[in-house]
């Protein structure tokens, strides 16, 4: 087995990957509640998405193995700074926090399957729900 599964996640870079919009709501997340208290901002979930998006976009054509591990390292820094008992994020809402882990959710799933040969419940669920539909 090669790492990553695929060299240029589905032979389109700028197609319409999933992780684009996860780390959008992320990011979207961020800039919301970021405004909630001063001098306590949620940088380590936004650094995380920068990262991962620019491993993914910039990186992985060119060096698949670096862009890879590039986007599984942002969105797991990502997830770390949302989910960390006790952490910044312990202050915001619940409803923002949880949005954010559910965009970086989607972002990793897109991910792990470009990375790593195995079947994702978003990819299945386009591939068997909505793609027959809009087929």
């Amino acid at each position: 087995m090669s790492f990553p599964h695929e060299a240029v996640p589905d032979s389109a870079i700028f197609g319409p990957h999933h992780l684009y919009v996860g780390v959008l709501v992320v990011l979207a997340v961020v800039w919301v509640v970021s405004d909630n208290y001063p001098h306590r901002e949620p940088l380590l979930a936004a650094v995380g998405a920068l990262v991962a998006l620019f491993a993914f976009a910039t990186v992985w054509p060119y060096y698949p193995p670096v862009g890879a591990l590039g986007a599984l390292a942002g969105l797991t820094l990502a997830a770390v700074g949302i989910l960390w008992p006790g952490g910044i994020w312990g202050a915001y809402p619940l409803r923002a926090r949880g949005l954010a882990v559910v965009g970086v959710a989607v972002a990793l799933d897109d991910v792990i399957e470009h990375a790593f040969p195995v079947a994702t419940p978003l990819d299945v669920l386009f591939a068997r729900v909505i793609y027959p539909v809009i087929a």
